[in-house]
């Protein structure tokens, strides 16, 4: 890889990047897509170099939640891959999550977190716009709530 991944070579192993991501990244690709058809609009994506790893906040209100309701959230670490957006903030609206090994999508206004189960970078380019729109899109068939409860702990109160 360019020199790129040598300065970020720490997060690209700490975070467990699949190699296509990082070399999509390295060669400063972008994904090719009519943003009139997506709701965040144009999305451009971190370069290799400025990748992090932080976190997301998942609110309790899923179905099934142990602390249904209760004023607190789960921090999940993930690497935002998104950096640039027309319509958004553009952090985690598309992400990389390191434990679960899986892409998805953060809501930061309702603090939900969809996953994309058995999706890998590859099914992402070639079809950029479902997965940009996937937190947008109720029915969504490549999206599904991600269930942080049994592996992060809930803390109460706000994170900020």
């Amino acid at each position: 890889m360019g020199k790129l991944a040598i300065t970020n070579q720490k997060v690209v192993r700490d975070a467990r990047l699949p190699s296509d991501l990082c070399q999509f990244l390295s060669d400063g690709k972008v994904l090719a897509y009519d943003p009139a058809h997506c709701e965040p609009g144009k999305v451009g994506l971190v370069s290799l170099g400025d990748l992090e790893i932080g976190e997301v906040w998942v609110g309790s209100d899923v179905a099934g939640d142990p602390r249904f309701g209760e004023d607190g959230y789960y921090a999940v670490p993930a690497v935002s891959l998104t950096a640039e957006c027309d319509a958004y903030e553009p952090e985690f609206i598309l992400l990389w999550l390191p434990n679960e090994m899986q892409y998805g999508s953060w809501d930061a206004d309702h603090w939900v977190l969809s996953v994309f189960p058995g999706v890998n970078w590859a099914k992402i380019v070639d079809q950029p716009a479902i997965y940009l729109n996937a937190q947008w899109d109720a029915r969504s068939e490549v999206a599904e709530k991600f269930i942080p409860w049994p592996n992060y702990d809930f803390s109460p109160g706000m994170p900020f």
